[in-house]
């Protein structure tokens, strides 16, 4: 069974509110690009597929040798996939603190939000450097953490080790019609 819970690179829209409005053609459009392959194995509501023969032309390793398969020739990497029924957040353990989306100052009471937010998903909280009011998912995280109700997640990617191509995230703007990012977690 795939550990759900690692490290792991996560593609998202941009607009974090948004879904895929047919998760069923959102992957079998990833299949037909090869990102992702065989059928899905159900854990914890992800969805879990092998990589599929287009994946490295469609993730670009930063170091030198990735890899993919243990010695027992297992996949290390594999593709999860979830809908979201509320906006959910997913951040690194490594995360420093994020900046207010007005002044871009780091704010190190994001956890405490962060409990509001679980709370109160209309919580307004107030930037002590600027003091103006903001939501917590408009607090800006590098690509150390990010928001979304729908997250594709490439399993097994160390924080910075992977990035996905320009082109792969193009083509995903084409077909659901919304532009798409990326960040790291691992929680």
């Amino acid at each position: 069974m795939p550990e759900i819970h690692n490290p792991r690179l996560v593609l998202t829209p941009v607009d974090h509110t948004l879904v895929a409005s047919k998760l069923d053609e959102l992957i079998n459009y990833l299949q037909q690009q090869e990102f992702i392959s065989g059928s899905a194995e159900i854990v914890a509501e992800h969805r879990c597929y092998s990589i599929g023969e287009n994946f490295l032309y469609q993730v670009s390793f930063l170091g030198c040798s990735p890899t993919l398969f243990s010695d027992d020739g297992d996949q290390d990497i594999f593709i999860s996939i979830i809908e979201h029924s509320d906006v959910s957040f997913a951040f690194s353990s490594e995360i420093p603190p994020p900046r207010c989306p007005h002044c871009q100052k780091t704010d190190k009471s994001w956890r405490q939000y962060f409990q509001h937010w679980t709370e109160n998903k209309n919580k307004q909280e107030i930037c002590p450097n600027c003091g103006d009011a903001f939501s917590f998912v408009d607090m800006k995280w590098k690509k150390n953490g990010g928001y979304g109700k729908c997250f594709i997640q490439v399993h097994g990617v160390q924080e910075n080790l992977a990035v996905p191509n320009p082109a792969f995230l193009q083509s995903l703007q084409q077909f659901t019609q919304t532009e798409w990012e990326y960040f790291f977690a691992d929680n």
